[in-house]
């Protein structure tokens, strides 16, 4: 039994004293999967970010041709996995990475977001038309007046001849221009401007239904029928940005130009041709006139300088008198300073490329792109520009690389085409940064906007 526990404890002494032996790493796995939306078709370009638990710095790559995308050498353990597409619900899941081979993810399927489906489905031309009309009849100085013709709807609608008749309509049979026509002809009697019609009340007639007649054939023949004839737009389109010299030439220039149906400005030939038909029309009810050819000649100058001070009242003066105005007029459109980060990742694989004239290259927007805490821009959206690629020459540090440059990158938001440059500050020195995105033979890269620009605002 000695010798038993002699062996026993010598035995023990060697297991103590034995050194322990490491477990190996865990190897890493890797993350792969298909994005696709509802109907099954692959979503290209989508975003994918891979969050690390804790604080560790997300990982970004974008799906291929195929839809597909792929993290290589990720630590195993659980990961929460966004994913975004311009059009689409952003979704989120969450994944687990086991040590070594991992099968691909089930595919990833996008669902169309609401706000995408109600511009798809949104209101036409002529019923966003109707509302922004609607609108406008409520509009009022001091709430008694009718400011009916002032448009403070960026980018309004255009109108249909109905639409222009109806707003002509609302103006004749308003209350208050009746009852201005009354008070007027009450002092026109007064001061016996027209002292052919005579007094008493057959003269005030006749001087009532001069006025009135003036605000009917100015409405409907020196504006509403020859802007619908010419398909021409009636109404003042407020600006209310800028600098006081700029808006006042702008109400000023207004005066001789006007916005067509198309949306373009041309020259405003509908009201001087309505204004000059009006005046010919007018004399049918007033007292006969001497010097016709000089008195139309006056009226076209007064009719220019009529509706530049109109302009400008409505440009500096009215909007803040006028009641039910627009919410959406009391907002300023969004402005993208000059050097504001744009996050971008190539589209295109990169690696097969070989020295070339430029050639096209598209990116997708890696993030959001926010003003005052409003999204301006969502990831997803394409910047196009033109890539030259040169060899690194013998000898270099880098030889046999590829080095790569970029001209006339542009970000797309809506209507609004975003110039970028390289640098945060304009005219500083510094050569364009990129680094590889994942294994995919794209590149991330940050660019600024080249200058400020003011964003059409969203419907």
């Amino acid at each position: 039994m000695r010798c038993g526990t002699a062996v026993l404890a010598a035995f023990g002494i060697i297991l103590v004293a034995r050194p322990s032996v490491a477990q190996p790493p865990a190897a890493p796995g890797a993350i792969s999967g298909t994005v696709t939306d509802a109907s099954g078709s692959v979503v290209v370009a989508a975003i994918v970010t891979l969050q690390p638990p804790g604080s560790a710095a997300p990982r970004v790559t974008i799906t291929g041709q195929d839809g597909s995308f792929h993290f290589s050498a990720v630590e195993p353990g659980t990961y929460s996995l966004a994913v975004k597409a311009l059009g689409f619900a952003d979704r989120k899941l969450n994944v687990s990475v086991l040590s070594g081979e991992n099968p691909p993810l089930p595919p990833t399927v996008l669902q169309v977001a609401p706000k995408v489906s109600q511009v798809d489905v949104g209101l036409s031309q002529h019923d966003l038309a109707v509302q922004q009309v609607h609108a406008e009849e409520k509009q009022r100085l001091l709430a008694i007046f009718p400011n009916f013709f002032v448009s403070y709807q960026p980018n309004a609608a255009p109108l249909t001849a109905a639409q222009k008749l109806q707003l002509g309509w609302k103006t004749i049979i308003d209350p208050e221009v009746l009852l201005s026509s009354a008070i007027t002809a009450g002092i026109e009697q007064w001061r016996h401007t027209y002292r052919q019609f005579g007094q008493g009340m057959e003269g005030y007639g006749k001087l009532f239904g001069a006025d009135y007649a003036d605000t009917v054939n100015g409405v409907f023949i020196g504006r509403i029928l020859t802007q619908a004839v010419f398909h021409q737009d009636p109404r003042y389109f407020y600006k209310g940005t800028g600098g006081f010299r700029k808006r006042a030439l702008y109400a000023i220039a207004t005066a001789f130009i006007c916005k067509g149906d198309n949306g373009h400005w041309q020259p405003d030939y509908s009201d001087v041709i309505g204004g000059l038909a009006a005046g010919e029309i007018s004399t049918l009810y007033y007292p006969a006139s001497s010097r016709t050819g000089l008195r139309i000649f006056h009226g076209v100058l007064l009719d220019f300088g009529g509706r530049a001070s109109a302009h400008l009242l409505q440009e500096f003066v009215y909007r803040k008198l006028t009641t039910h105005v627009p919410k959406i007029a009391a907002h300023a459109q969004p402005v993208l300073g000059d050097g504001t980060p744009v996050s971008l990742i190539s589209v295109q694989d990169l690696r097969s490329r070989t020295p070339e004239n430029a050639s096209p290259i598209t990116f997708v927007l890696a993030k959001d792109i926010q003003v005052d805490g409003v999204v301006v821009a969502q990831a997803g959206s394409r910047a196009t520009g033109q890539a030259t690629y040169t060899a690194v020459p013998p000898g270099a540090a880098s030889a046999g690389a590829m080095h790569l440059s970029l001209e006339n990158v542009h970000l797309k938001l809506g209507t609004a085409d975003v110039p970028l440059r390289s640098t945060a500050q304009k005219g500083a020195p510094g050569a364009l940064e990129y680094h590889w995105v994942e294994d995919s033979g794209r590149i991330a890269l940050v660019l600024y906007t080249a200058q400020k620009v003011t964003l059409p605002p969203a419907r």
